[in-house]
């Protein structure tokens, strides 16, 4: 197993697509103040699921992305992709080794012994545990924060890589990559940190970090433990209020079943004592409805009379004013002969008054005459 090639796009001061191809042994990369060597072992360590930004010399995460500059935009992601040589082993001590740590893997892993044979066939001699000529790992970093892993193009987990290259030598904090500055923190390094190097070169890096996971899931197996312990006393405690609640409940449905039978009992006399009283309203109802026929037969023929006295009553009326009519006219008849008399008194009164007033005229004549 080798490292065959490198695949950067738009990350850090790699905005192009760049592939290095690793076709020949290479033990470091020189080159110019400036010209990315840091960037390209950012990268490496980036694509094997490094977490700290200040490690890979940014404030946050995001800055892996290509910036942007005076004549380009900035990139919307960063993709770093390692291509490594996966071929088939010698048989020997190295398959044999590869061969039982996948055995004791599916072992720790509580898998049955006809998947182990049938895992272990299908791996059998390969430097990584994957059935491949060739392994490409990729890890992607969007610009909205959304990050990615894929093994040969299969979307993955961060833990899938790592479970990947454990006792290879190759990982974000391996002995395989050595950056600017980092011979010298090897050999300031305290003795914890130095046995942690030699343990990855020996090969128990992975079986610490086994151990490390067991004792996580005995942590947990323990805390659910005492979980399960206090929902057992939490349970006994209900458990008991519940037996209580029960014999309660049974006390209920014996005083409720004899507080049925004393209702369904009382419900029955008032229905008896509403069914006599039901009777006798009835035969009072008939006998009322009898006199309200009488009494409407009654009111009908008052009605009728009245109906005919108010006919009778409008004809008197009707009489009435025809009487009053004519006795106006009659009135006005009198008043108007009681004018016409007394204009014929004034006349013959006026006609006495001439006719002697002629006559005493006559006589003064006739004395006159005769005096003559």
């Amino acid at each position: 197993m080798r490292l065959a090639g490198l695949t950067l796009q738009g990350f850090k001061s790699f905005a192009d697509k760049t592939e290095f191809a690793f076709d020949d042994a290479v033990t470091g990369i020189v080159g110019p103040n400036g010209c990315g060597k840091s960037n390209v072992v950012d990268a490496i360590k980036w694509v094997l699921g490094e977490r700290s930004s200040k490690s890979l010399r940014g404030k946050e995460m995001i800055d892996v992305i290509f910036a942007g500059s005076a004549g380009r935009s900035p990139s919307g992601m960063a993709s770093v992709m390692l291509t490594f040589h996966n071929p088939v082993l010698d048989e020997g001590a190295e398959a044999e080794d590869i061969l039982q740590g996948q055995t004791e893997e599916f072992a720790d892993d509580d898998a049955t012994e006809e998947e182990a044979e049938r895992v272990r066939a299908d791996r059998r001699r390969r430097g990584l545990p994957i059935e491949a000529d060739e392994v490409q790992v990729e890890r992607r970093l969007h610009r909205d924060g959304t990050s990615q892993y894929l093994i040969n193009g299969k979307k993955a987990r961060l833990r899938d890589i790592r479970d990947l290259f454990l006792d290879t030598g190759i990982g974000a904090d391996a002995y395989s990559i050595i950056e600017q500055g980092k011979v010298d923190r090897m050999l300031l390094a305290s003795p914890q940190e130095r046995r942690g190097i030699l343990e990855e070169a020996a090969g128990i890096a992975k079986y610490r970090q086994r151990r490390v996971e067991a004792q996580r899931k005995l942590d947990r197996s323990q805390d659910n433990l005492r979980s399960l312990r206090d929902n057992l006393e939490s349970t006994e405690r209900r458990l008991r209020i519940v037996k209580g609640q029960a014999a309660k409940a049974r006390q209920f449905q014996a005083l409720d079943a004899e507080y049925k039978a004393n209702r369904l009992a009382l419900a029955f006399d008032q229905y008896d004592e509403l069914r006599q009283r039901l009777d006798g309203l009835t035969s009072r109802l008939n006998k009322l409805s009898e006199e309200r026929d009488e009494a409407q037969r009654a009111l009908a023929a008052v009605e009728h009379e009245k109906q005919e006295a108010e006919l009778a009553r409008h004809d008197a009326v009707e009489a009435r004013r025809a009487i009053d009519a004519e006795r106006q006219a009659a009135a006005h008849a009198a008043e108007a002969a009681a004018q016409r008399i007394e204009m014929a008194e004034r006349s013959i009164a006026e006609l006495s008054e001439r006719m002697e007033a002629d006559q005493r005229r006559a006589a003064e004549l006739e004395s006159g005459a005769s005096a003559c």
